[in-house]
């Protein structure tokens, strides 16, 4: 079992492996780079490879006994009990085009559900960390570890919904006429995770597939900030369910106790 305690020796560590793959990252998108396309037709880039050798060569020196799953690493093999779940650049597609809105992604899997969630957002210098039942933080270089919580829901029902780049303008259609008082903002990467998990959104729908290493870090990071990640059924997600470990369309709720169901209901 991986402990708490054992979390937090390492933290300084894991942290370090982040800066450095995320530097690594800031530096070579001033240079030319080679893009590459995956058999899902999405692509990928030295970057992506380079930063994957980085973090999972420092976690193997951590952590030696524990198995590796990696976005460019996995051949469709089985993970153990526990596991490392990563994408080194979560954000692809937005990284090529000279954004920011890309991270890196680190879990720690146990019995199908993540016990660790970091995102690190090299663009801002952002490290955002969380361990099952002991909360989730942001580090703040000039006032330490600040604790998040997600943002409550009040009668308005206002606040801010994130949504991938490329979501439907169907849906955001009907997420406008259900509830007038929302700002709808398009984000790529799980950096959207970040922003509802620190209260400064209530939901994000994703429809359509995504793998396990985009939502198990945040999927950390908002459950120890009070929020929920849950499916159309509304039942969180398990992890390590298939061979390619992919997901169906999932919903991020920052307020679990709101009737998000009839929300989502319209949507998908």
């Amino acid at each position: 079992m991986f402990s708490h305690k054992k979390f937090l020796d390492m933290l300084p560590e894991l942290y370090a492996i982040c800066v450095r793959a995320g530097e690594f990252q800031m530096k070579f998108r001033t240079n030319s780079f080679k893009i590459n396309t995956k058999k899902n037709s999405t692509p990928v880039t030295d970057a992506d490879i380079e930063a994957n050798t980085i973090i999972t060569s420092c976690l193997k020196k951590l952590t030696p006994d524990i198995q590796i799953i990696s976005e460019e690493g996995h051949t469709n093999e089985s993970g153990s009990n526990i596991f490392w779940l990563i994408d080194p650049l979560d954000g692809t597609s937005n990284y090529i085009r000279g954004g920011t809105q890309f991270c890196i992604c680190i879990a720690l899997i146990e019995d199908n559900s993540p016990v660790v969630g970091l995102i690190y957002v090299p663009s801002s210098n952002t490290f955002y960390y969380s361990y099952k039942n002991k909360g989730a933080f942001i580090k703040n270089n000039n006032l330490g570890d600040i604790q998040l919580f997600t943002k409550k829901m009040d009668s308005n029902t206002s606040g801010k919904i994130y949504t991938s780049s490329s979501i439907n303008p169907k849906i955001l259609h009907i997420l406008q006429s259900k509830m007038p008082n929302i700002e709808v903002i398009k984000c790529s990467s799980a950096i959207k995770f970040g922003y509802i998990a620190s209260g400064q959104g209530i939901f994000y729908p994703r429809i359509g597939p995504t793998h396990e290493w985009d939502t198990a870090a945040g999927d950390c990071l908002v459950r120890e900030a009070g929020g929920k990640i849950v499916d159309k059924n509304m039942m969180p997600l398990k992890y390590n369910k298939n061979l390619s470990y992919l997901n169906d369309e999932f919903f991020v709720l920052a307020d679990p106790h709101y009737d998000w169901k009839h929300i989502i209901d319209l949507i998908i």
